[in-house]
């Protein structure tokens, strides 16, 4: 009775694979007229009744397939911890929520740049989410149009107090020895 129903499916298979096979020696016939590398045959052969998964599993290894597990890291995508506090605190409605948000991941700059943002642009940082908030915090786009730019760190010349930069002028110069 099996072979009643598994018959014509088989033979039809075979029609396809015969199919194929005609089709591939045609186009290699024409791609060696025109002096190209022939595509390779295919060896497809139809499968056994009753062959064991392990039997399967083994030649599939030894014709070369190997499925690559993506690893989580590249999956995930980069955060960091000041993007995760702009988060917060855009997520905070009322200013006694934003006031409990500690600031601290964020640098000065940082912190200067947050507090021009208006609710508007809280609100619509909220809505990025926490990759969008972290592309924000280090000055980059991240989705939110009309924010203000982030301001620049100071330079190490700009931190200097005068005395140190009459040292450096000094030194530099060439008077010291």
């Amino acid at each position: 009775m099996k072979n009643i129903f598994t018959l014509p499916f088989k033979a039809a298979l075979s029609a396809v694979i015969a199919v194929e096979k005609m089709i591939i020696g045609m186009l290699n016939a024409v791609l060696r007229l025109f002096g190209a590398k022939p595509l390779s045959t295919s060896t497809r052969r139809l499968p056994g009744d009753y062959e064991a998964p392990e039997k399967i599993l083994s030649e599939v290894r030894n014709n070369g397939f190997e499925y690559a597990v993506p690893t989580s890291d590249k999956l995930l995508k980069p955060t960091s911890e000041a993007g995760h506090t702009l988060y917060r605190y855009a997520c905070a409605r009322t200013c006694e929520e934003r006031s409990t948000v500690d600031l601290s991941a964020l640098s000065t700059e940082q912190q200067t740049w947050l507090l021009m943002l208006s609710d508007a642009d809280l609100e619509q940082l909220a809505k990025v989410g926490v990759d969008g908030c972290t592309k924000a915090a280090a000055g980059k786009r991240c989705g939110v149009f009309g924010l203000p730019d982030m301001p620049e760190p100071p330079s190490e010349l700009e931190k200097m107090s005068k005395l140190e930069k009459r040292i450096r002028l000094y030194k530099s110069v060439g008077y010291a020895t």
